[in-house]
């Protein structure tokens, strides 16, 4: 059989063969959480303690007095803590009909949903990090401490993204740089936006670098209800300046905690459990909705975790800087 003879004889199978795969406007999330907070696992059962105060005790130093050589005592009183509180999170349950996806060309489905269900409760994890800074109670030990930045009269973006990190070199360095979408472009296009008025060089990127300033888009939005509406996950004109380097406290200023899952209890559940303390379970046929067997098969994901902001001041917040 010579080569013609073969080509005609797949040509059915040229025919059918699919480019690429079905788009998904399901996006992952834009920034990794390690970037601006340590991750704690905790163990099932264990509880949780954060400090919720700053130490206001100085230290002194004194002269010795060389005609007594009495030390000075003084009385300290440890700082409160608070214990944290953990919440769980879960997708919903996606199932696909057995006898449909035989026919179908789209074999990747169950795969792309399990995928996309990751991809969410990533952003959920996201957005619960930014709205802890954002979003702090009044009175709060996280409200009264994190800085807020806002525009003089005649600054720019230039001037309050300075202000920011003024702010926050008292407290720290390693600047990690959230960034709302119009935010971000504004700082890409800023010198452009400002050459005909500069009469001299200014260049706000060259600045960010030389500070060492890593500036990440945060783009996207999350449906956190059951028909809900879909919620972005940062302000398109806010940015949220941290420092990640302490120079008063150890570690990242944000704290993500999650709950790990004992392997007995996965077992029981079913689930696959990833190093993020992620179960996914997976639901073999038949699966029961609305109170009816279905010929289909169907997957779901859950989770425990909590936000701690303990270091406030390491934070710098700016809302409608563009």
């Amino acid at each position: 059989m010579n080569l013609d003879q073969l080509q005609k004889q797949n040509l059915h199978l040229e025919i059918s063969k699919l480019i690429g795969q079905p788009i998904s406007l399901q996006l992952p999330a834009p920034m990794e959480l390690q970037a601006v907070a340590d991750i704690i696992l905790v163990p099932a059962g264990e509880k949780t303690f954060s400090f919720q105060a700053y130490d206001e005790e100085t230290g002194e130093v004194l002269a010795i007095n060389t005609s007594t050589c009495e030390i000075t005592p003084v009385k300290r009183n440890p700082v409160g803590d608070t214990e944290v509180a953990f919440s769980g999170f879960q997708s919903k349950l996606e199932w696909i009909c057995v006898d449909a996806i035989l026919d179908a060309s789209d074999q990747s489905l169950f795969a792309r949903k399990k995928e996309i269900i990751t991809y969410n409760l990533d952003k959920k994890e996201v957005k619960l990090v930014i709205d802890g800074i954002l979003n702090a109670s009044s009175g709060s030990f996280t409200a009264s401490n994190v800085q807020e930045i806002t525009a003089d009269s005649g600054e720019d973006l230039y001037d309050v993204i300075a202000k920011a990190i003024h702010q926050l070199e008292d407290y720290g360095d390693g600047y990690e740089m959230l960034a709302g979408t119009a935010v971000k472009e504004a700082i890409d296009l800023y010198d452009k936006e400002k050459a005909t008025t500069h009469n001299y060089r200014v260049g706000l990127n060259e600045f960010l670098r030389s500070k060492g300033v890593k500036v990440t888009k945060v783009f996207g939005s999350v449906v956190e209800t059951d028909g809900g509406a879909s919620n972005r996950l940062l302000d398109a004109e806010t940015f949220i300046l941290v420092a990640t380097n302490s120079r008063v406290a150890q570690g990242k200023p944000i704290k993500f905690a999650r709950r790990q899952i004992d392997a007995n209890l996965a077992t029981l559940m079913g689930a696959d459990v990833d190093s993020a303390q992620r179960a996914t379970i997976a639901i073999p046929t038949p699966v029961i909705d609305s109170g009816t067997n279905k010929l289909a098969y169907g997957t779901y994901a859950y989770e425990k975790i909590a936000v701690v902001i303990t270091n406030p001041r390491m934070i710098a917040v700016a809302r409608d800087v563009v």
